[in-house]
């Protein structure tokens, strides 16, 4: 009997013990019977994981290991790309100075009216293109097509019931380079948002590669210059400047013939 009463006891006990054990309340998490499993003896980066119960390193220890360590070479920072920031526009970068709404989109199109991406000569010039045309392959030639005609393999295969940009139309050959910006940063109608994939960066190359594109199509040439802001980068003002040189060329070899016939 007395040997039953023991055990009933020890039972009540050990019950008793162990719903209180569990409980919580306010900041009292309770017992905890192995604080391996709840507190990790790993550690942890910029978070001191010490805990008393736990003895495989100090607490000066732990705190050492929060601490932030140097980088290893070639780290880059998420969202950024190595060269960045080379394109400082206070109107993208930090903060990129527009909303997502159609009042915005004109005036981003109206106001960013230059690509602030100077490459500094023709060799950082031809690596600007060329990382360009290599983000503008990963990203855009899907939908916009190889040449930016808006005929990409999506399109042509029918998953789109309205075709993609065409950027070799007027309408994207007289544009500035705004338009472009806020399409990458917000997207447009079918066309998701691209913020998270291309840096500051490399969205301003997407664009310089992208009027290279258009300058191809119209026969003129995508040149340093252009691309530094030295002179207009939109297709329609460099054939504008061929057609006044042709223009010029005329006036000169009509003098000469008037001079010939005198």
């Amino acid at each position: 009997m007395k040997r039953t009463s023991l055990i009933n006891l020890i039972s009540l006990s050990l019950i008793v013990l162990l719903f209180t054990a569990c409980q919580s309340k306010d900041n009292f998490t309770g017992r905890e019977y192995m604080p391996d499993m709840a507190h990790s003896i790993a550690y942890e980066a910029n978070q001191n994981t010490y805990y008393i119960l736990n003895h495989w390193g100090t607490k000066e220890e732990y705190q050492k290991f929060v601490q932030p360590r140097t980088p290893q070479n070639g780290t880059v920072a998420y969202g950024r790309s190595k060269d960045e920031v080379r394109a400082n526009s206070e109107l993208t970068y930090p903060r990129y100075a527009f909303e997502n709404t159609e009042e915005d989109r004109t005036k981003a199109t109206e106001l960013i009216n230059y690509n602030p991406l100077k490459p500094k000569d023709k060799a950082d010039f031809d690596k600007v293109l060329g990382h360009g045309k290599e983000l503008y392959e990963i990203f855009c030639t899907s939908c916009h097509g190889k040449e930016g005609n808006g005929n990409g393999k999506l399109y042509e295969l029918g998953v789109y019931p309205a075709a993609p940009a065409n950027f070799l139309s007027d309408q994207f050959l007289t544009s500035n380079d705004g338009r472009y910006y806020h399409a990458i940063m917000y997207g447009k109608n079918v066309m998701l948002s691209h913020a998270d994939k291309l840096s500051h960066d490399e969205r301003w190359k997407v664009i310089h590669y992208i009027r290279s594109l258009q300058a191809a199509k119209t026969g003129v040439e995508y040149s340093l210059e252009a691309a530094r802001g030295e002179k207009s980068a939109k297709p329609e003002a460099m054939s504008g400047e061929k057609k006044d040189d042709k223009k010029a060329d005329k006036k000169d070899e009509k003098k000469d013939d008037k001079k010939g016939q005198k």
